[in-house]
C-alpha cells in the first residue's frame, strides 16, 4: 500500500531528526580529531615536537610494541572470542547465564582496578608462584601487555560475536548436517561465513580495544621506557608532565595507525549470507 502523503511527511522529518542527531555526535568526533590535528600543525612548537616524537627511537619502540602486542592479543582474543560466543549462544542453561555474566567483568571494572587484580594475583597468590617457578612471569615483562589485552578485549568480541550467532537462522547448520556435514564442518563452512562480518569488526573492536588500553597496563607492567611503554603510556606519561604537544603528537600516530587497520579490514569485508553455490557443495 503506498503511503500517504501524511505519511511521508512524518517520515521525512523523522529521517530529519535522526540524521541530525548523527550527524552532531560526527561533527564532535570528527572536531577532536581535526583538532587534534591543528594544535600540532598550525605552530612552530606543535610541528617541531611531532616530527621529534615520530623520530625518537623511544616513540619508534612503543609504536612497535602496540602494533605486536595488539595483533598478538587480537589473534588470540578471536580464539576465544569465537567458540565462547557460539557456546552462549547455544547453551541456555541457568549456569550458562552465570558465565554470560562474568563475561561482562572485563567490561564493568574499571580498567585500573582491573590491573591492580592481575597484579595481585600473580605476585600475592599461588598461581603466581607457580608460574614463576616453571619461568613464566608476566608482570613488568612485555608479555604482560598481551595477557591484559587479551583478558580485557577478548570480554567486547564474545559479547559482539554472541549477537550474531543470537541474529543467525539455526535452519541453515540443521541444513547443511541433512546433507550430510559433521557438525563441525556446518560450523566452519556454514555458520562462521554467514557471520563474516560480524567476525571483521568484532576483530576491529578488539584490535583497536587492545591498541587503547593504558590503566591496566600501567598497573600490571608499568611503563618501562624502551621495555613495556606502548603507545597510550607513552602518551599519558607526556601529558602529566604538561608536554601537550608531544602527547597529541603520539595520539595522532595511534589514530593513524587504527584508521590503517580498520581501512584494510573494511577491504577484505564482505557481504554476509550463505549463498547456494556454497549450499550444493557440501
Amino acid at each position: 500500500m503506498p503511503e500517504t502523503r501524511t505519511q511521508q511527511r512524518k517520515t521525512s522529518i523523522l529521517d530529519t531528526v535522526f540524521g541530525a542527531v548523527l550527524g552532531l555526535y560526527i561533527l564532535f568526533i570528527g572536531g577532536i580529531v581535526v583538532a587534534n590535528a591543528l594544535v600540532v600543525g598550525m605552530t612552530p612548537e606543535g610541528r617541531l615536537q611531532f616530527w621529534e616524537s615520530i623520530r625518537d627511537p623511544d616513540v619508534l619502540h612503543a609504536v612497535w610494541l602496540s602494533i605486536w602486542t595488539s595483533t598478538v592479543s587480537a589473534i588470540i582474543a578471536m580464539g576465544i572470542s569465537i567458540p565462547s560466543g557460539y557456546l552462549l549462544s547455544h547453551r541456555r542453561s541457568r549456569g550458562m547465564r552465570f558465565i554470560d555474566a562474568i563475561v561482562d567483568i572485563p567490561i564493568i571494572l574499571p580498567p585500573l582496578l582491573f590491573g591492580i587484580s592481575l597484579l595481585v594475583l600473580f605476585q600475592r597468590t599461588f598461581l603466581g608462584a607457580s608460574l614463576r617457578a616453571i619461568g613464566l612471569k608476566f608482570y613488568h615483562e612485555p608479555s604482560g601487555i598481551v595477557l591484559v589485552q587479551v583478558l580485557i578485549a577478548a570480554a567486547y568480541g564474545i559479547r559482539m560475536l554472541k549477537g550474531a550467532f543470537d541474529s543467525l537462522d539455526p535452519r541453515l547448520a540443521a541444513v547443511a548436517r541433512t546433507l550430510g556435514c559433521t557438525r563441525l564442518r556446518a560450523f566452519l563452512t556454514v555458520v562462521l561465513p554467514s557471520i563474516r562480518n560480524s567476525i571483521i569488526a568484532a576483530l576491529v573492536m578488539i584490535w583497536a580495544r587492545a591498541l587503547a588500553l593504558y590503566g591496566p597496563i600501567i598497573a600490571f607492567v608499568g611503563a618501562t621506557t624502551g621495555r613495556t611503554e606502548v603507545l597510550p603510556t607513552r602518551m599519558y606519561l607526556e601529558m602529566s608532565v604538561g608536554r601537550l604537544e608531544a602527547a597529541l603528537a603520539v595520539s595522532l600516530l595511534m589514530i593513524g595507525l587504527a584508521a590503517i587497520v580498520l581501512l584494510i579490514l573494511k577491504l577484505v569485508g564482505g557481504s554476509d549470507g550463505i549463498d547456494s553455490e556454497r549450499m550444493t557443495r557440501l
